[in-house]
């Protein structure tokens, strides 16, 4: 064997191209060179290894577990590194495709280069959770395009502008109070006992709860203050500031030590000051539109402030969130318009979400999926006609403000969808007694439901029986994870993207369903397997390893995917959105960095490593 023509080959192919000339040629000096014919199983699944192979020239096949095919390396490829730094036999028969040559370095001249060489470790990591890990870590670090810190990195404490903040106590007059603000200058005034505080005073609550009321100025302002407000620690960064004002719709939030003392005030401008950002503006004027004209101008500034969420280097998490946050409020504010239109509703009832805005997942381009359970005293001749029109009213405005009408007729416009609580109960029982194919494919849509206005309760009636059924019924739950587990991730041979053809926009990644769907399915699976109440896919992973089905390693691995993938989308629609496009989920390979592409190979294998998983932990039950 000629040594020099091992050291250029080695030079010529990651990651033995980062190494200094000595330790290169070190290591040609103890690589083996074996020829294997075509169709020669190299490595057999659950056998113990002890070679890093390197692929010389030809092709290699590796097989999960010995039959699933997993992955195909030509010159240059590696395997078998799992196994060594694990200490534990082989996942994948390794197979000859062609006539190959493959060059075989010794575990123990491996492990000792691992432990000195830094980016052999980088390279050889673990396993692809780990190379993600650090990626995504990486990303949450990054500044934004201005130069300042990622918006978690920056703690509440670096906004709080006073370093005495004016109190009162609860006993005091509202007169004194209002005295105290004006002359301070403030919006907001905390009220203490004992030094904790115990309420809040607004310039809102004096204008609605005491001149909106002729209350005497005499009376102490612990009648109208809010009592027991939401806080945040001088620890909670501003993106958690953000999105609880956001959600709560609240302008002002004290912040508090460790000992529940009031340290300061931070209000909805010093953010929007600090980072321009504009979803609690958005959210804001939502609430505050006369009609659903007004509602669908503010509404559809949802992809400026997606465009923002990029720019200020927001991860995908809390992206995902303030964007359903925008969707859900425009939800809330259709419905409470057409109910003033119509009158009060004959009957309790509940409008209920699916899909990514009840997980709060939402990205751009979100068409709608809503219903309304109806209370079991809902008679359809007399209550029918109201309700038709209701689901008239929110539809269309829905429609009108960006959220398209649903392609597959998931609407509350379809009677189908409207029903009482019983129907409810009666349509998602069979659906589970009886899981066919087209059963099975609506646990994907309606097992993910959540109540964002109207009576809460009937949904949770529902979303408990559902959960007690399915998580009883092991022939149900075998069929979704078998289903879950059948999703086709993009990677293919040579660790190449597997496309899907779109007629505008060519071959494309479609992350949604190839790659998004696939992490949603797994939460889904144990969230139906274990009962959970969670919708969020992250809280139904985390829950899963409470109960003991998922270890918290593996649940960080989900999570890495989830955001990294998430992360990328978020990213493509940006971009889509400053070129003037209308954001989609169908990405080209091409507009990839390599960054990206390389990562984003990593969280497939992971995924598809998971799904596998899924299915041989439930999909047993099918006979």
């Amino acid at each position: 064997m000629e040594i020099d023509e091992v050291i250029s080959f080695l030079n010529r192919h990651a990651p033995f191209d980062t190494l200094s000339t000595d330790v290169i040629a070190s290591i040609a000096r103890k690589i083996e060179i074996r020829y294997f014919p075509r169709g020669t199983v190299i490595i057999d699944a659950g056998k113990e290894n002890f070679v890093l192979g390197i692929v010389r020239s030809g092709a290699v096949e590796l097989r999960l577990g010995g039959t699933e095919l997993n992955d195909r390396l030509g010159e240059g490829g590696v395997y078998g590194y799992p196994s060594l730094l694990h200490h534990e036999v082989t996942r994948n028969k390794v197979i000859a495709l062609e006539d190959c040559l493959i060059y075989q370095l010794p575990k123990s001249q491996f492990l000792n280069l691992m432990e000195k060489q830094e980016t052999l470790k980088a390279f050889f990591a673990k396993d692809e959770a780990e190379r993600l890990r650090r990626a995504v870590d990486g990303l949450r670090r990054t500044e934004n395009s201005n130069g300042d810190a990622a918006m978690t990195a920056v703690k509440l404490e670096t906004l709080l502008r006073r370093k005495d903040v004016v109190t009162a106590s609860p006993g005091d007059t509202i007169r004194d109070a209002a005295k105290l603000m004006t002359g301070a200058d403030v919006s907001t005034l905390p009220l203490t006992a004992q030094r904790k505080l115990v309420g809040i005073l607004t310039d809102k609550d004096l204008r609605r709860r005491v001149l909106g009321r002729d209350i005497s100025l005499d009376e102490p302002v612990s009648r109208v203050m809010t009592p027991d407000p939401i806080t945040m620690s001088l620890d909670d960064d501003l993106l958690s500031a953000m999105l609880v004002m956001s959600q709560k719709n609240i302008h002002h939030i004290p912040v508090v030590d460790g000992a529940s003392r009031i340290v300061g005030v931070i209000s909805s401008n010093d953010l929007l000051t600090r980072f321009g950002m504009n979803a609690l503006q958005v959210v804001a004027e939502i609430k505050a539109a006369p009609d659903a004209a007004a509602v669908a101008i503010a509404a559809q500034r949802v992809n400026a402030v997606l465009t923002n969420l990029v720019e200020a280097g927001v991860d995908a998490g809390h992206a995902a969130r303030f964007v359903s946050n925008i969707g859900e409020t425009t939800h809330q504010q259709l419905l409470k318009l057409a109910e003033e239109q119509l009158g009060p509703p004959p009957v309790p009832y509940s409008l209920v979400v699916f899909g990514s805005l009840a997980r709060q997942e939402q990205a751009g381009g979100s068409d709608q999926d809503n219903g309304f359970i109806l209370d079991d005293s809902y008679n359809a001749v007399e209550h029918g006609p109201y309700f038709e029109q209701l689901a008239e009213l929110l539809c269309d405005g829905l429609n009108s403000a960006g959220y398209i009408y649903c392609p597959g007729d998931i609407m509350a416009t379809n009677e189908k969808w409207r029903q009482p609580l019983a129907v409810w109960q009666k349509r998602y029982h069979e659906w589970i007694d009886k899981p066919d194919p087209e059963n099975v494919l609506n646990t994907t849509i309606f097992f993910d439901m959540r109540c964002v206005a109207g009576e809460e309760d009937l949904v949770a009636c529902l979303r408990t029986q559902v959960f007690e059924w399915s998580s009883a019924n092991k022939i149900f739950l075998s069929f979704i994870a078998r289903a879950a587990s059948n999703t086709k991730v993009p990677l293919g041979f040579f660790r190449n993207f597997l496309l899907q053809h779109d007629e505008k926009e060519g071959d494309v990644l479609d992350l949604k369903h190839q790659a998004i769907a696939p992490v949603v399915d797994i939460a889904r699976v144990y969230a139906l397997a274990l009962g959970l109440a969670e919708v969020n896919s992250e809280e139904r992973l985390k829950m899963a390893a409470e109960h003991h089905e998922l270890s918290e390693e593996a649940v960080s691995d989900i999570i890495d995917c989830f955001e990294f993938i998430r992360g990328v989308r978020f990213r493509h629609q940006s971009d889509q959105i400053k070129r003037g496009k209308a954001p989609t989920n169908n990405l080209s390979p091409k507009a990839l960095s390599r960054f990206e592409r390389e990562h984003l190979k990593d969280a497939f294998h992971i995924i598809r490593d998971h799904m596998d998983k899924i299915s041989r932990k439930y999909a047993g039950g099918i006979s």
